[in-house]
């Protein structure tokens, strides 16, 4: 099953495009996606001489990168061409359009400078409405550490959700960090006992962070939870460059100055001196969309029919699962119902022509060692 399903992928032919289109076409490759890819000319009132040649040009450029797309074997949906302001164009193709991602560079780091976001990308993260992938200018390299942090909000909820889910598919170690404000002493804490508050304050901090995470499954993660005091962007960053993380995941619409870390103020500061790509996260998680309504779709098809099945109306349930198998050929529990009907009706060649389908499917997908334990 495709989790990561369209990923489109932002253009300006720069050095540091040529990064973002490399680690594109090595996601694809990891979920089975569809890139799309797109440049957005920018506003120029010259001759009309001259802007056919730039036109003419751009497209040369695209049709370049998808012959490159298409030749490490990553299937290519489309290639965009837009005239007007870069980010505006972008976020009307995302509304239109059902994308998992937006994949983008930041700008090539000078020597002995941090890294720097163009106008466009940092636009984006502020007002486009899906996950959008910020690709360092460097060479490509495995993901083997993930950082997720969070502040309890619902945004945190979705960004560990992606989290999990890359870490699972890239075997990654996952680092799941929530930071909390310095307690400050002021002459209210002279009646008190200011250690025992710290130590208190901690302790409640610590189980709200357990008591977060037991809503997670993390069954074949391997991860490493981590509670630091501080200000929200100097944590980061000191756990960024301490573990070498790879890839840093947040949402950027929580209940705390976390939020604003990339939203706000200090975006400029913490992507420039961030050493490693990162993913923000909005309203819609990057596997969420096809994942979901493929399962609620399956479901669909599947009560329907289990329900003609009870009426004892098995023709009408074989009628169900029929369509529902053209819709999703290799589905098993679609399978296993259409081979129940079938049974009910006593019609042993459909049976049995299903039953091979099915093992056929098993062993294709994961493997005979599977055939024993699923069956048909």
């Amino acid at each position: 099953m495709k989790l990561l399903q369209n990923i489109l992928v932002t253009t300006d032919f720069s050095e540091s495009s040529e990064y973002v289109l490399e680690s594109s076409i090595s996601l694809a490759k990891k979920f089975e996606s569809q890139i799309t890819l797109m440049h957005v000319v920018s506003d120029h009132h010259t001759s009309s001489k001259l802007d056919k040649f730039i036109d003419d040009s751009v497209k040369s450029q695209l049709d370049k990168l998808a012959s490159e797309v298409e030749e490490a074997g990553v299937d290519l949906k489309n290639s965009i061409i837009e005239h007007g302001v870069p980010f505006e164009k972008i976020i009307e193709e995302v509304q239109m359009n059902d994308y998992n991602v937006i994949m983008a560079g930041s700008l090539a780091k000078p020597e002995n400078e941090s890294f720097k976001l163009g106008t466009t990308v940092e636009k984006l993260i502020r007002k486009n409405p899906i996950p959008i992938w910020v690709v360092k200018p460097e060479p490509i390299k495995n993901i083997e550490k993930i950082l997720c942090p969070v502040d309890f909000s619902d945004a945190s909820h979705r960004a560990l959700n992606n989290a999990i889910t890359l870490a699972q598919s890239f075997k990654a170690e996952l680092f799941i960090q929530h930071i909390y404000p310095p307690v400050s002493l002021s002459p209210m804490w002279m009646e008190v006992d200011f250690h025992e508050e710290k130590m208190n304050l901690e302790a409640s901090q610590d189980a709200e962070f357990r008591e977060f995470l037991e809503q997670f499954d993390m069954k074949d993660v391997s991860y490493t939870k981590v509670t630091t005091e501080g200000i929200d962007h100097q944590e980061i960053l000191k756990l960024v460059n301490e573990n070498k993380i790879d890839l840093l995941l947040m949402g950027t619409t929580g209940k705390t100055g976390l939020s604003r870390i990339l939203m706000g103020s200090t975006t400029t500061k913490v992507t420039r001196e961030l050493p490693c790509s990162f993913i923000t996260t909005k309203a819609k998680d990057i596997t969420d969309d096809f994942f979901e309504s493929y399962l609620k779709s399956v479901e669909s098809i599947i009560n329907s029919a289990k329900q003609s099945m009870h009426n004892k109306e098995y023709d009408k349930a074989i009628e169900k699962y029929s369509i529902g198998l053209k819709q999703y050929p290799d589905n098993i529990p679609i399978l296993m119902g259409l081979i129940e009907a079938y049974q009910a009706t006593s019609n042993k060649h459909k049976v049995e022509h299903y039953r091979k389908y099915g093992h056929e499917v098993i062993e294709r997908t994961w493997g005979g060692k599977y055939l024993k334990k699923i069956k048909l």
